[in-house]
């Protein structure tokens, strides 16, 4: 199958497409595929359409505020806002540098932990991390086509 002309708008509708169809056994990987498409393939030229709702709104995305432990410092020692735009360079940083691992219960991956160098730490099960895949999909494919 080709891909269009806006390779970035067919990547984003395609990924959520997978994300909503997908029946097997392997949604933990599939998830953490997708959302790494998701927080690397964009980022240079759409990192700026991503909403600085703050921490309270984050559920509004599919993310319980209590699943982020830390936005991190900047450089200069400045908290990080607690924003949905923080914790997408949170997780693109976390995903980008495999500064990520599994989290398990009973035998079974539930979700993952990310953390960067910034001091930035947040665990996500895997409901969470579908919604936020499926919303973020759907916002930069909009903002895209706009």
């Amino acid at each position: 199958m080709e891909y269009e002309d806006e390779f970035q708008l067919d990547f984003m509708r395609r990924t959520l497409k997978v994300v909503q169809d997908y029946q097997g056994p392997y949604d933990a990987t599939l998830l953490l595929n997708s959302l790494l498409g998701l927080l690397i393939v964009p980022k240079e030229s759409s990192l700026d359409r991503i909403p600085q709702d703050p921490l309270a709104q984050l559920a509004a995305w599919g993310v319980s505020p209590r699943s982020i432990k830390a936005f991190g410092r900047c450089q200069c020692g400045t908290a990080h806002p607690e924003t949905l735009r923080q914790l997408v360079k949170g997780l693109r940083n976390a995903v980008a540098h495999f500064r990520f691992r599994p989290l398990h219960h009973d035998r079974k991956c539930v979700g993952f932990a990310f953390d960067d160098r910034s001091g930035f730490k947040a665990e996500l099960n895997l409901e969470e991390m579908r919604e936020l895949t499926e919303r973020l999909a759907t916002h930069l494919a909009n903002e895209l086509s706009a």
